[in-house]
């Protein structure tokens, strides 16, 4: 079926002009049909009365037809063949004639002939004399800033400018073109580098592309054309991590920028602002930019006489606390008073301390840990101690010392089982007005003992009494008091009432011991939740309280 349709096709091309085909027969000449059908075969059965008349079959026929048609279709293809040769012998005349050559493109091939322009010479005609490059930056993103590898990673879009006088042109010869743009690298631009940068292939951190050609010839000056060359970069540069006050810690990071092979006699550097432009930054959320200034130096070295032109770019960036906040120190601070709180708690229904110590430990595990996730994100440095550090040592002294003075508190608590009272001065000190105002008030039973045992005076008693004797007269409620001591003067003369004053006094020691230990209890709780708070604000409002210099990389 291919061949029919091949043959199809052929007899469509050449009965195209003339609506039919006519072909040579045994010495005669036969006009066949128009090809108006799809396939060969139907072709032929239309033309079929030729064959019939001729005695020819169908192979004959098909072979004829077949060099027929190719003799027409070779006799097409070389008259286009020869058209073709014909229209690129034209093009070719016009283009040596110039006649597809604009202005911009000869200003171009002029501007960068070989035999007139070296892209390896310095651009000034005088050699002796400097070329002035007038640089500017913009930061677009800070992308990452590494404390423990003490260094930072920033997106800023570089421009420099300088005058080539081997590149100027009269606009009026170029149909008044001022500006061109040529490519980077078939011109002389300066080796600028960054001296303290990590990368030292600077293919790898700048994007050169074009530069942007203006001619000089309307200027007075006549230095030539002005050369401007722009392109972004990705540094990362090293940058020396002051993280005394972190997380309120600002960080002076300082862009070196000079040529690496010219001295000043060769190249002038010069910044074009002293201020870096921050109009198109990406937000960061963790650091906000303070400010970024230019500083021009001129350094002398060892190895050259002439001094060497040095551009100072100050970035003194400073740490948003939120995140640190609200993820450590918030945190910590919690799990520092609920600890301390479980240290200093009365005791249980059972008279059982054993788990405070245990509650002290496991808090000192959490303490560590946070200080070594804190840690992690700091640089290795013996110099100082950061701000957050000093913050997780007090707070595990806090928990060393409560869990050491908890143990102290369960031993003073344990004295209950020799059945030894207090001394008169140790009570003192915890029976008083002012414990008992602004502490611990002792309980009624324990007071009563001690009224009992003669301790304290009935006038110190007088407060507690039963509210049966508050609400009598003064003559009876005295006749109560002496009928009670006068029970009590009888009642130590049998054996059965000795016993029971035993019982007394052992009732007296344990209430005394344990009014002792709750009595410290509430006095070291709130010496360590209010240390722990104070910490807490202080550390909170760091940044209000105090206020956080950087000092510059450079002096």
């Amino acid at each position: 079926m291919l061949p029919y349709i091949i043959l199809s096709i052929l007899v469509r091309l050449a009965g195209a002009q003339s609506g039919g085909k006519v072909l040579e027969k045994y010495g005669k000449q036969v006009q066949l049909s128009p090809p108006t059908t799809s396939s060969y075969q139907e072709w032929f059965d239309s033309n079929r009365v030729h064959s019939t008349r001729n005695n020819t079959n169908i192979e004959d026929f098909k072979t004829q037809l077949r060099r027929s048609l190719e003799n027409t279709t070779a006799a097409y293809n070389s008259t286009f063949m020869q058209q073709l040769v014909e229209e690129r012998q034209r093009y070719l005349e016009k283009l040596n004639e110039g006649q597809f050559i604009n202005d911009q493109r000869r200003l171009v091939e002029e501007l960068l002939d070989p035999n007139f322009y070296e892209k390896t010479v310095h651009p000034r005609k005088d050699y002796t004399q400097p070329t002035r490059i007038n640089l500017s930056m913009s930061l677009y993103q800070i992308l990452d800033v590494d404390e423990h590898m003490q260094s930072i990673e920033v997106n800023v879009w570089m421009v420099q400018h300088w005058y080539d006088e081997f590149l100027d042109w009269n606009p009026v010869d170029y149909g008044m073109i001022n500006r061109t743009i040529v490519p980077y690298n078939q011109i002389w631009i300066p080796d600028t580098y960054l001296y303290n940068s990590e990368e030292l292939e600077q293919k790898k951190t700048e994007s050169l592309m074009n530069a942007q050609l203006e001619t000089g010839h309307w200027s007075q000056k006549k230095n030539g054309a002005k050369v401007q060359l722009m392109f972004p970069a990705i540094y990362k540069l090293s940058c020396r991590m002051d993280v005394r006050w972190f997380p309120y810690d600002r960080q002076n990071c300082t862009f070196i920028i000079s040529s690496w092979t010219h001295d000043k006699q060769t190249i002038d550097y010069w910044p074009l602002s002293s201020q870096v432009n921050l109009g198109n930054m990406a937000r960061n959320d963790e650091w906000e930019v303070i400010s970024f200034e230019f500083v021009r130096v001129e350094e002398s070295f060892k190895c050259c006489a002439a001094p060497w032109v040095m551009l100072y770019a100050h970035l003194v960036i400073r740490r948003k606390p939120l995140y640190y906040m609200i993820n450590l120190v918030i945190p910590t601070s919690i799990i520092t008073i609920v600890a301390v709180t479980g240290f200093f708690t009365p005791t249980s229904s059972s008279s059982e301390r054993d788990e405070k110590l245990y509650l002290g430990i496991n808090t000192l595990l959490t303490m560590s840990v946070m200080m070594l996730m804190v840690c992690n994100q700091m640089p290795s440095t013996s110099t100082y101690v950061p701000l957050m550090s000093w913050y997780y040592i007090g707070i595990i002294m806090v928990i060393v010392v409560g869990t050491f003075l908890a143990t102290g508190v369960l031993a003073i608590h344990g004295q209950k089982h020799y059945n030894k009272p207090i001394s008169d001065r140790v009570r003192k000190l915890v029976y008083n007005p002012v414990v008992e105002f602004f502490i611990l008030s002792p309980p009624t039973s324990l007071i009563d003992l001690w009224t009992e045992f003669g301790v304290i005076s009935e006038q110190r008693h007088s407060t507690h009494l039963d509210p049966l004797l508050v609400q009598m007269d003064p003559v009876t409620a005295a006749k109560m008091k002496a009928l009670r001591k006068n029970q009590y003067r009888m009642s130590m003369d049998t054996s059965q009432a000795r016993s029971v004053k035993k019982q007394k006094m052992q009732r007296r020691c344990s209430l005394e011991w344990e009014f002792l230990a709750n009595v410290l209890d509430r006095i070291l709780l709130t010496v360590f939740c209010g240390f722990t708070f104070a910490v807490f604000v202080i550390l909170v409002g760091f940044d209000s309280f105090f206020t956080v210099h950087t000092k510059s990389a450079h002096k």
